[in-house]
């Protein structure tokens, strides 16, 4: 019975850390001062393999960026070609329910795309600046001197884009649940809980996004280490 109680109780707090998390923050504030002293000891070659890595992160994360959004896109593709068979075959009038599924897959999948472009605009955004603070003693300020005062962002674009696919699709949803769901506790039999259970799970999983187990956070990391043991075996030569 004991043991029952504290696993229902480590499914129960797994279930309400995934969807809320405290924000946890292990960070120090430092000036440019203190950046650059923390390179200060590092020879020639050292500070520029520094310089190299993070060209490299920069280019590895913009080539993620534009994998991902590539991957969304066939989501959202997929999703909106999936609502339009649904709306337009004989098999959504007895089971309306099948289009708010569909519907439900295009908004989580829009705001994960939303969210994950952010996320990767940021850790572009992160190597660029470690480029803008190493590179005074590598190139000089090649990579701060622009040539016009204004352009398009086109990662900007494309979380606009993103934003715009989730406020269509959670309009798209409103309007569904307005026409075709209604709750009387006096008759709750006639309640379709498959609506109710996926509205959840939506609000649920946009939550873990938002506020838990999506959430990038720099808090204390405790590592545990291990070793594996291992023997070589004997051969004898023949």
């Amino acid at each position: 019975m004991k043991f029952k109680k504290t696993y229902i109780g480590l499914c129960w707090k797994y279930f309400r850390e995934f969807a809320i998390r405290k924000n946890e923050n292990a960070l120090t504030t430092i000036s440019e001062i203190d950046y650059k002293k923390t390179f200060e000891t590092l020879s020639k070659e050292q500070l520029q393999k520094a310089y190299d890595t993070a060209w490299d992160a920069k280019r590895f994360e913009s080539d993620a960026y534009w994998k991902r959004a590539n991957y969304f896109w066939a989501f959202q593709v997929a999703s909106f070609a999936g609502y339009y068979s649904v709306l337009s075959s004989g098999y959504f009038k007895n089971n309306p329910e099948i289009l708010y599924y569909v519907i439900s897959i295009g908004f989580v999948t829009s705001l994960a795309w939303l969210f994950i472009n952010i996320g990767g605009k940021i850790w572009q955004r992160h190597w660029e600046i470690h480029i803008d603070l190493l590179e005074e003693n590598i190139t000089g300020p090649l990579y701060k001197i622009v040539t016009t005062s204004k352009t398009f962002s086109v990662s900007k674009i494309n979380e606009i884009i993103s934003g715009f696919f989730t406020v269509i699709w959670f309009i798209i949803g409103i309007n569904y649940l307005v026409k075709n769901f209604s709750f009387d506790y006096k008759n709750i039999e006639n309640v379709n809980f498959s609506l109710v259970i996926c509205t959840m799970a939506v609000i649920y999983f946009s939550m873990a996004m938002i506020f838990g187990y999506g959430r990038g956070r720099f808090g204390k990391r405790k590592v545990k280490l291990y070793k594996r043991d291992y023997e070589v075996s004997s051969h004898k030569i023949i």
